[in-house]
């Protein structure tokens, strides 16, 4: 769904309460934000729970929303914040549990490149995203996975477009080095 699309869905659910429109929005972006929310939470219920959240906090502040030039950006927006409300009252609480061996399914697609990749490198690239320093992983998440635009990162996780740059620089280069060393043992 090109850009157009997402804002002309978006004026029609802020404008006119379709929900016709909101469906195709959420069925867009669900999967997107889901798999956004877990890299911040480490939890899929969680992750689902501020994804529900955020399309609720949309349908229900619609009418105030007409304003937002970017959607997709309002929502990671929206749902970083929501991650990092609930980690803060977990912390707070004093009852943050860690799920060690809980993972989301992340579907490649079926593409010839893809299908050259061993499925040993593919392990070694994850489990080398899962290393990277927080803000790298998800710098590195924001651009390559979800395509979005330097500036969009910036303004989503409230970082320079510089120190998105740098970031990115930093996951690419352990990234090649995961890719490298995998490639030298073969």
């Amino acid at each position: 769904m090109d850009q157009c699309t997402i804002n002309d869905l978006f004026r029609n659910i802020t404008a006119n309460n379709d929900q016709t429109a909101f469906k195709a929005f959420y069925h867009h972006f669900f999967i997107k934000l889901l798999r956004f929310s877990f890299s911040l939470t480490r939890s899929k219920e969680v992750a689902e729970e501020i994804t529900n959240d955020v399309f609720m906090h949309c349908w229900q502040k619609r009418q105030s929303l007409t304003d937002i030039k970017n959607p997709q950006v309002y929502l990671f927006v929206v749902a970083k914040n929501k991650a990092i409300d609930h980690m803060r009252k977990q912390a707070s609480s004093r009852q943050v549990v860690f799920a060690e061996e809980e993972q989301l399914e992340i579907a490649f697609d079926s593409d010839p490149e893809q299908l050259m990749i061993s499925a040993e490198m593919i392990r070694k690239m994850e489990y080398t995203i899962e290393q990277l320093p927080p803000k790298c992983k998800m710098v590195y998440i924001l651009v390559k996975q979800y395509d979005l635009r330097y500036k969009e990162v910036a303004t989503i996780l409230n970082l320079s477009v510089k120190t998105v740059e740098n970031q990115l620089a930093i996951a690419m280069k352990r990234l090649t080095a995961a890719v490298n060393f995998t490639l030298e043992k073969a």
